[in-house]
C-alpha cells in the first residue's frame, strides 16, 4: 500500500476520534486492509445519554468532512459492558501483544480500555487470525461482531479460525497469485494429489468445461458429480478456486480441471432458462436469467443453481407444462429430445 493511501486512512481515523472527543473511548478495533476492506469500529461511552454506543465506519467510502452521514451505530447495554469488565478483570492477558504484521495487509488491531488482572488496558495487533495465546479475547470479538451487520460476520469466523485449526479453509477460498497456464502446479498441489488429478483427467472425468466471462465452470465425476469454478484474472494472474466436494483444500478435481484448461479440452454445457411469466424472453436473456444444464435425470433437469450447487429441478409444472426453454443445446439437440421425451411420456399418463 502506498504511503499516501496509508496516511489518508490514518487521517480519517483521526477525524473519527475527534468526532467522539466529548465521549469516553472504551474500545477501538481496526480491520485494516483485510481482503481490501478498511473498517474502524469503536465503542464510546456517551456521557450525555449515559449509554455505550458501538459505531463502525467503512474507511473506503468515508468522507471525513461529512462524518455524521457515514456513521453506523447501535447502542450497547450498560449491563453487557459491566459483564465484560467483570469477566476480564479476572484474566491474565498478554495485554501488549504485537504480532508480526505482513506488508500492512490483513491487520487486526484492538485497543480496549478494560482492566485485566495484570493491566488496565488491552492493546494487541495480529495478522488475520487471532493467535491461540490470545484465545481469552475471543469473547470480546464475538460481542463486537454480533452487534455489527450480518455481512461482516464472516470476518469474525475468519479471525477466530486459528482457535479451531481451520485457517486452511479460509486460505483455500482466497484469491492468490498464480498463472493458470504456465505456473508449476506443484506449488499448490501435494504430490499425491497431482498423481490422482492426472488420473482423473486422463480417464476423462472432466465431463463439462466452459469459460464464461472470467470464470471457468467444470463438472468432474468422482464419488459423485462435483462442480469446480475457477475465477481467473488473466491480466494480473490472480486465481480463485471453488469445488463443491467436501475437501477444503486444493484437491484432485481442481487439478484435473486445470489440466483440461491447459489442454484446451472444453465441452460446453447446455443453457436453459426458466419460463418466468412476468418476464419476456429478451428481458430474461439480457438479465442473464439462465442456467448451465448437464442434462435430464428422470423427470428433472440437472442444473448449476445460483448458489454454486448442482440441483435437480422439475421439467414440468403441476399442469404438465414445460417450465424451461432451451437456449443452447448440443449439435444433435440432445437436450431438446430428452425434454420432449419427458413431455411425451407425461401426456401418455
Amino acid at each position: 500500500m502506498k504511503m499516501t493511501e496509508y496516511s489518508s486512512y490514518m487521517q480519517k481515523m483521526k477525524k473519527i476520534k475527534k468526532y467522539f472527543k466529548k465521549d469516553r473511548m472504551y474500545l477501538e478495533l481496526y480491520v485494516f486492509n483485510y481482503e481490501g476492506y478498511y473498517f474502524y469500529i469503536t465503542i464510546n461511552y456517551i456521557k450525555k445519554l449515559k449509554v455505550y454506543k458501538l459505531s463502525w465506519f467503512d474507511l473506503n467510502v468515508l468522507d471525513e468532512n461529512k462524518m455524521e452521514k457515514y456513521v453506523n451505530y447501535v447502542y450497547i447495554s450498560n449491563e453487557l459492558i459491566d459483564r465484560i469488565n467483570v469477566h476480564y478483570c479476572n484474566y491474565i492477558v498478554n495485554s501488549q501483544y504485537q504480532g508480526v504484521l505482513e506488508s500492512g495487509k490483513n491487520v487486526v488491531k484492538l485497543n480496549a480500555y478494560i482492566q485485566t488482572k495484570g493491566d488496565d488496558m488491552i492493546s494487541v495487533s495480529f495478522y488475520k487470525y487471532l493467535p491461540k495465546s490470545l484465545e481469552c479475547l475471543a469473547d470480546l470479538f464475538i460481542i463486537i461482531f454480533k452487534n455489527l451487520p450480518k455481512k461482516l460476520e464472516n470476518f469474525l469466523f475468519e479471525i477466530l479460525a486459528a482457535l479451531n485449526d481451520n485457517t486452511g479453509k479460509y486460505e483455500y477460498k482466497k484469491e492468490f497469485s498464480f498463472n493458470l497456464f504456465d505456473d508449476d502446479m506443484d506449488k499448490i498441489f501435494a504430490y499425491q494429489i497431482v498423481e490422482r488429478g492426472k488420473q482423473y483427467y486422463e480417464e476423462k472425468n472432466v465431463l463439462f468445461l466452459e469459460k464464461i466471462d472470467d470464470k471457468y465452470f467444470a463438472i468432474v465425476e468422482g464419488t459423485e458429480k462435483y462442480l469446480v469454478i475457477i475465477k481467473y484474472n488473466e491480466k494480473d494472474s490472480i486465481i480463485q478456486v471453488y469445488c463443491s466436494c467436501p475437501c477444503e483444500f486444493y484437491y484432485k478435481h481442481i487439478y484435473a480441471v486445470i489440466l483440461a484448461i491447459r489442454n484446451n479440452d472444453f465441452y460446453h454445457f447446455s443453457k436453459v432458462m426458466y419460463k418466468n411469466p412476468n418476464k419476456g424472453l429478451i428481458e430474461s436473456i439480457m438479465e442473464l436469467d439462465y442456467f448451465l444444464c448437464l442434462g435430464v435425470i428422470e423427470q428433472n433437469l440437472e442444473i448449476v443453481n445460483n448458489y454454486g450447487e448442482l440441483e435437480l429441478v422439475p421439467i414440468l409444472d403441476i399442469n404438465s407444462q414445460c417450465n424451461w426453454k432451451v437456449l443452447e443445446d448440443t449439435e444433435d439437440e440432445q437436450l431438446e429430445k430428452q425434454i420432449y421425451s419427458v413431455i411425451h411420456d407425461s401426456n401418455k399418463i
